[in-house]
């Protein structure tokens, strides 16, 4: 540890700013808003669901406290408002107004800067699962870390088709929350789910969403995969606090040797449970950053008037934030800012049905088909649920191996 670093505990409102700086390691956590976490996997993942005649579905069952409803978008049914209202799903068809994520760079190169809001998108994303509060903040905190950590991540060709690299977050502790999954690439593009949706926990000791409680002990795994990689970049570290924002930050200065600083939040209103802010910042120290320029830096982040949310919700942009943590590093502006348009993008389809049902044993498919006829595969991301019965379950099933075999 340096010896000239700075290590102190505040609390501002029921926020707990966790700081360590050093000239030479440059660590801030800060939990910030209505912060949670929970739940997911990698790469669309399937639930494997059966409709039984006592009429449980989708093979969880709901509590009496979680929102309900349903709307309709085509042929996509997904989690809603109880008026069944939220109907046209534009956090998933084009970004929401208001969303976007800046990056910048110091005219001395030796700092990067982001900053995302994404209210629009969280906020659709939550409503979408209906998830409970502390839930809806696992989820929304966990997408906006992947999102910045996807910034800027080129895109690669294999066998024809243009793909992006992209970055997976996957925490996983042993709370009652299980797990929060998030993936995410350069064009802004991201999804993610919490495994226990519907996880209610009382708040903590100073009236907060209880995360630390909710998460538990357990793991951060990143996962970075670039199309022309001959395999992905994994690392993995402990989770320290609980509070995603904290352990992120951890896992990049340990992890990655990159030291950071790192903001996230999402604020839930206590009333309808709706998300009514939701954004970060991300700070991180390039090569040869000099004394001069992590102090400007510490100072930057010093001066900030509030956490993620407050500032989001007193009408600072994403532009606004990086300019602020930028101050006194961007006179000249030598480096434009790139901004994008993030937004909720689910990549299910029903040739991803067909390959999970290959993963069936053929026992289980058989007993499948001779007890209930029809198998359903629900998308934990979008909710989307896929039917297959009778004769196209089997011809799924045996396209499906058959592709697999080849």
């Amino acid at each position: 540890r340096d010896p000239r670093a700075l290590e102190c505990t505040l609390e501002s409102e029921g926020e707990m700013v966790v700081m360590s700086m050093g000239r030479s390691c440059l660590l801030l956590c800060m939990v910030m808003g209505a912060l949670t976490v929970s739940e997911g996997f990698s790469l669309p993942c399937f639930t494997m669901a059966r409709f039984s005649r006592a009429g449980v579905q989708d093979g969880v069952q709901r509590h009496a406290g979680a929102r309900s409803g349903r709307a309709c978008v085509g042929r996509l049914r997904m989690s809603g408002s109880p008026e069944d209202s939220y109907s046209d799903a534009a956090f998933m068809l084009a970004p929401v107004e208001g969303d976007e994520m800046v990056s910048m760079i110091t005219d001395n190169g030796e700092v990067s800067v982001r900053a995302v809001t994404a209210t629009g998108l969280v906020a659709g994303a939550a409503q979408m699962q209906a998830t409970s509060p502390v839930a809806s903040a696992a989820l929304g905190r966990t997408m906006i870390c992947s999102l910045m950590l996807a910034a800027g991540k080129k895109t690669g060709e294999m066998y024809g088709e243009v793909e992006q690299e992209s970055v997976q977050i996957d925490v996983r502790g042993d709370g009652p929350l299980k797990q929060s999954f998030a993936t995410a690439d350069g064009r802004g593009e991201v999804r993610g789910y919490v495994a226990q949706p519907f996880v209610d926990l009382p708040p903590n000791s100073i009236g907060k969403l209880d995360v630390a409680a909710a998460v538990g002990k357990g793991i951060i795994t990143v996962v970075r995969n670039n199309p022309l990689w001959k395999q992905p970049y994994s690392g993995i570290t402990q989770i320290v606090s609980g509070e995603i924002a904290v352990d992120m930050a951890h896992y990049l200065t340990e992890s990655e040797q990159t030291p950071s600083a790192l903001g996230a939040g999402v604020l839930v209103d206590s009333k309808d449970e709706n998300v009514i802010a939701s954004g970060g910042w991300l700070v991180q120290m390039l090569p040869g950053a000099t004394d001069e320029t992590i102090t400007q830096i510490e100072k930057n982040i010093g001066s900030l008037d509030g956490s993620p949310t407050d500032l989001i919700r007193s009408g600072k942009t994403a532009n606004d934030i990086c300019n602020l943590l930028s101050a006194g590093l961007r006179e000249g502006e030598i480096y434009p800012p790139t901004i994008i348009k993030p937004r909720f993008t689910c990549k299910c389809s029903m040739e991803k049905v067909y390959r999970t049902i290959a993963l069936l044993p053929r026992e289980e498919m058989d007993s499948v088909l001779e007890q209930e006829g029809k198998i359903e595969v629900k998308c934990e991301f979008c909710k989307r649920k896929y039917r297959l019965a009778g004769a196209e379950l089997e011809d799924a099933y045996k396209s499906a191996k058959s592709s697999e075999d080849s």
